[in-house]
């Protein structure tokens, strides 16, 4: 009996959870904080060399960004000045190069074919690569035991061969899933990092089946009760377990879903009246007082500051295009980079 209620238990958790994608109302986010210079891709590559380079202690140095992955064993690599040690860069690693900094490569001793793949990008510091380069090593490596790094870069060489400049946003995509696998990359040692393995099928949770309840229906006058009687589990249970799953309470949880939702929709210059009404507040007042306790300002104030005259930021976004072409075109910057 024992065993029945526990596969009753998460078949439930497993069905209120694929009600996000069945019937959830509504759910989402407004992204507020943009940083001043955004990355833009310049250059992606994929390289064979039949020979391998016959003289040690190849310099390079590019204005750009530098993402150099191995898709075999690329010999050895030295930063910043020519009396700093070699280093290994075994097969299945990225190493990162800020703009402008001196870099050396010896393959004099690899077996061909050599294989590599890169990305060349500007606005690294919207991306927060800088905190993950130490200035005193002046690169950042990337550990890649999945290959998932390398797929996308090649990816992203290919688009580039196949649909040239009308396939730039779909390479900037694979560019920025590359660079959130870094962003999430967990610290290994000094100054080396390894890229997450894929995410498999989680097992559904008490706080996972929740959450998709309060999605479904959040428009909806909610309790403990009735939620715990949705899930089959007592309200005891209930409150314990998902706290400690979440560290909140449910009601914390569903005012704060519905605050998100109301950001969104107010992005989409819906009446407070309106928003109420969708996202289950008894009235106007009900929405400002809780939308205040969780934003910190009144709907009111977030409206008048999304709607308010761009800042400096904005005009830095734009200047990362500009500051990006003035760095060196594409064919410059291959020029000064080695084929292969």
């Amino acid at each position: 009996m024992a065993m029945d209620g526990q596969v009753n238990y998460l078949y439930y958790l497993a069905m209120a959870k694929q009600a996000i994608a069945a019937n959830a109302k509504g759910y989402g986010w407004t992204w507020l904080t943009v940083p001043a210079e955004m990355p833009v891709l310049v250059n992606a590559t994929r390289a064979v060399g039949m020979a391998s380079h016959s003289s040690r202690g190849v310099r390079h140095s590019n204005p750009y960004w530098v993402l150099d992955y191995s898709l075999s064993d690329l010999g050895l690599f030295k930063v910043g000045r020519r009396t700093a040690p070699w280093l290994r860069h075994a097969a299945g690693e990225a190493l990162l190069y800020p703009p402008h900094t001196p870099y050396w490569e010896d393959m004099s001793s690899v077996k061909p074919p050599i294989r590599n793949a890169w990305l060349m990008f500007c606005g690294g510091p919207g991306a927060g690569l800088d905190t993950l380069v130490r200035s005193a090593a002046g690169y950042a490596r990337f550990v890649d035991p999945e290959g998932r790094l390398g797929r996308l870069i090649e990816q992203a060489a290919e688009v580039g061969q196949l649909e040239g400049d009308g396939g730039f946003w779909k390479a900037m995509g694979l560019l920025c899933e590359a660079l959130d696998l870094l962003r999430h990359s967990v610290p290994i040692n000094v100054d080396t990092y390894r890229i997450p393995a894929t995410i498999l099928p989680e097992t559904p949770t008490l706080a996972t089946a929740v959450t998709a309840y309060l999605r479904e229906h959040m428009a909806q006058r909610l309790s403990l009760g009735i939620m715990a009687g949705h899930l089959h589990v007592s309200v005891s249970t209930l409150s314990h377990r998902y706290r400690a799953e979440t560290g909140e309470s449910p009601i914390a949880t569903l005012i704060r879903l519905r605050i998100q939702q109301a950001r969104n929709l107010l992005m989409k210059g819906q009446r407070l009246k309106t928003i109420a009404a969708t996202l289950g507040f008894s009235d106007v007042y009900h929405l400002s007082k809780m939308f205040k306790r969780v934003e910190g300002r009144s709907p009111r104030q977030f409206v008048k500051a999304i709607n308010a005259p761009p800042g400096p930021q904005r005009p830095a976004a734009a200047r990362a295009g500009r500051v990006c072409a003035s760095a060196g075109s594409p064919q410059t910057t291959r020029d000064r980079r080695r084929i292969l």
